[in-house]
């Protein structure tokens, strides 16, 4: 008898590849993002993860992230990394107090002369381990990242904005979208 779990990894690069994720873009930066990325298509992993496709309940952050189409490079290079794999998909202890995402978009990628070569540890610094509401971050939390980055939020003219240690605030788009697994909010500029 088949087993009914299928990889996290051939269901999301089937979404990517129905969602049309990988095309051609003006951009210097895209060429080269469809070459680092392409050589990653299952990453290496201790041991594959696996869901359940007849699991009920709320979706998790990784059944929508792979439906988010302005956050799919980000989504490439989250799916590089366990532990941020385990993250979204509400396996990880790390992440028991909840999990708050601050993804970036496409263009974030694209503002990037190169791709960061450690591009799993620049994505930790969007990763905080723990709930953090958008009215949190109106009243100016301050948190850490999972990687150890601090963040704080500000509030300006009515948009939320958040700091990663000295570096430049940006944006935080939205009211964030939920899941069972934590939310996540847009942002346009990555944390390197």
């Amino acid at each position: 008898m088949k087993s009914k779990a299928l990889s996290i990894f051939a269901v999301l690069a089937t979404t990517f590849a129905v969602l049309g994720t990988s095309g051609a873009s003006a951009h210097p930066v895209a060429d080269q993002r469809q070459a680092v990325f392409s050589e990653h298509k299952t990453p290496e992993m201790a041991t594959p993860y696996t869901f359940d496709t007849h699991a009920q309940g709320p979706p998790e952050l990784s059944d929508i992230l792979g439906r988010e189409k302005r956050g799919s490079i980000a989504m490439d290079g989250i799916l590089r990394s366990e532990a941020l794999v385990r993250a979204i998909s509400g396996d990880s202890a790390d992440f028991a107090a909840g999990l708050t995402l601050l993804l970036p978009t496409n263009q974030a990628f694209q503002q990037l002369d190169e791709i960061p070569e450690d591009v799993e540890k620049v994505l930790e610094r969007h990763f905080i381990p723990q709930k953090v509401t958008a009215e949190q971050m109106k009243e100016g939390a301050t948190v850490g990242a999972y990687e150890g980055t601090v963040l704080r939020f500000t509030e300006s003219d009515g948009r939320v904005f958040v700091q990663a240690d000295q570096r430049s605030p940006v944006e935080v788009m939205g009211a964030g979208t939920r899941a069972g697994s934590g939310t996540y909010f847009l942002v346009d500029q990555l944390f390197v």
